[in-house]
């Protein structure tokens, strides 16, 4: 696994000696290459950049916990033990985006963080600069372990040309579930006015399909007893109906063909039949049914505001503070889409995600990239008492949800293979916004050869490195 260190350390040599002739810098005064619980790292300095983004849900965040919360003090006290155990101090910087300083002062040479934290969203316009330490090369850090470090599914967007550059704190609750989209919430108090069935029965019975979810659209709509509004049976933006509907019919991101080909999963048989019933429900006979909100964002406030029994939202936007559903619905269900024919069956649903948010990255001009890697793996530990997967989602039970059911399928949005990367930059979203206009058919047809040629291009190396690696990727 380290065939790629002797470059590495050439890259990591040529960077110094620019930067050594360019302007002089403060490097941290510790010796390269150790490793190892008996280390003393005699007062350095460990700079970690953290996007601001990660922390608009207020107050002072450590390691993007909301400080004066259960997890916020558990994380405080992790970095005083780590800093205690290896005599260095933390610094957290803040940046609107510390992939763009990364990237910039890198590229000069010059250190300016030991890792940083970041959307994924933002990265992957810097993996193929190499300006980040792939991270198979790395001693301090198994790179495969999943339990750790989040499922390769989560983490394709950081792959490319068989290396891998992202990480994320799978250990430490709640950070991989804020990152996919399209999860269906629902608004329990109008299930039981309606004496409805619940689409989280549904699920748990292995029901929950198109034909279920076609017979909520059409019933679920109704006038309010007190309010004597019209209450839709979804609000939703039609762009993601069309994407999350299609990755929950049998959809195979990338698909290799024997012969060395492959096949884009966007516009596949299985997407495009998921698209025909998208298009149907949102023109056909439940049109007045659904509520177009016009963004994720909007989505979100119509479900808020109570417009809607159920609404597809991002799943960030069920647990975020303030603005989220489980800060102003007081009963409130959350369930995947529905399964589709071509699915292998009801466990065959899969949310999309555009960005991992909490990806860490380490700079290769970091003073001893094992040193980064090393703290990286103290920090992200278990926190005491959230060790198990059973701990975290009784924490979930006793603040977020009234049914375990929800807390159990919020648990597993980014569990083994439920997510697949969208690369929203590319071009590949452009096609999602014509259906309304253009008919499916038409619409596929037409972006059909520019998606297979931008795929082999942005995404192939990408897909083909987790293809590389799926061996060494363990439970």
């Amino acid at each position: 696994m380290k065939k790629y260190i002797a470059a590495l350390l050439c890259f990591v040599m040529f960077f110094t000696l620019v930067s050594c002739s360019s302007q002089s810098e403060t490097v941290p005064e510790y010796e390269a290459g150790i490793s190892g619980d008996a280390v003393d790292l005699k007062g350095t300095k460990i700079i970690v950049g953290m996007a601001k983004a990660d922390v608009s849900e207020g107050g002072h965040p450590t390691l993007t916990y909301i400080d004066n919360t259960e997890l916020g003090d558990l994380a405080i006290q992790r970095v005083k033990d780590v800093q205690d155990r290896f005599n260095c101090k933390i610094q957290i910087s803040t940046a609107d985006i510390p992939g763009d300083v990364a990237y910039t002062n890198t590229l000069g040479g010059l250190y300016v963080y030991d890792y940083l934290i970041e959307y994924s969203y933002w990265l992957v316009n810097y993996l193929k600069s190499g300006v980040f330490v792939d991270l198979t090369g790395i001693d301090n850090l198994d790179v495969f372990d999943e339990t750790k470090w989040g499922s390769r599914y989560m983490r394709v967007s950081t792959m490319y040309n068989g290396a891998i550059y992202g990480v994320l704190p799978a250990l430490h609750p709640l950070r991989l579930q804020n990152s996919p989209s399209n999860i269906v919430a629902i608004n329990e108090k109008y299930i039981a006015d309606l004496t409805a069935t619940d689409p989280r029965d549904y699920f748990e019975n292995g029901e929950w399909n198109w034909d279920t979810f076609d017979k909520c659209l059409k019933t679920f709509a109704h006038t309010g007893v007190t309010s004597n509004e019209f209450v839709y049976s979804l609000a939703t933006r039609h762009q993601r109906f069309y994407l999350g509907l299609a990755a929950c019919n049998g959809f195979i991101a990338m698909k290799f063909n024997d012969d060395g080909s492959f096949e884009y999963g966007a516009t596949s048989d299985n997407a495009i039949k998921a698209y025909h019933k998208v298009y149907d429900w949102l023109f056909g006979e439940t049109a007045m049914n659904i509520l177009d909100s016009g963004s994720i964002e909007g989505a979100l406030d119509d479900f808020l505001d109570e417009k809607a029994v159920m609404s597809i939202i991002d799943t960030y936007m069920v647990l975020g503070k303030e603005k989220s559903v489980a800060y102003r619905i007081d009963d409130f269900g959350i369930v995947p889409l529905p399964y589709g024919p071509d699915a292998s069956g009801p466990n065959n649903y899969i949310y999309d995600y555009e960005c991992a948010d909490f990806t860490m990255c380490i700079p290769v001009t970091a003073p001893d990239p094992e040193v980064s890697a090393m703290i990286m793996n103290a920090i992200y530990e278990p926190f005491p008492g959230f060790e198990t997967k059973e701990q975290i989602t009784e924490y979930l039970i006793r603040n977020y949800f009234n049914d375990e059911r929800d807390a159990k399928v919020f648990m597993d949005i980014a569990e083994d293979d439920h997510v697949y990367y969208h690369d929203h930059y590319h071009g590949f979203s452009d096609m999602y916004g014509q259906f309304d206009n253009g008919g499916v058919e038409r619409t596929v047809q037409s972006f059909s050869s520019r998606y297979t040629k931008n795929a082999e291009k942005f995404l192939l190396p990408s897909y083909k490195t987790l293809e590389q690696y799926e061996e060494y990727f363990h439970q």
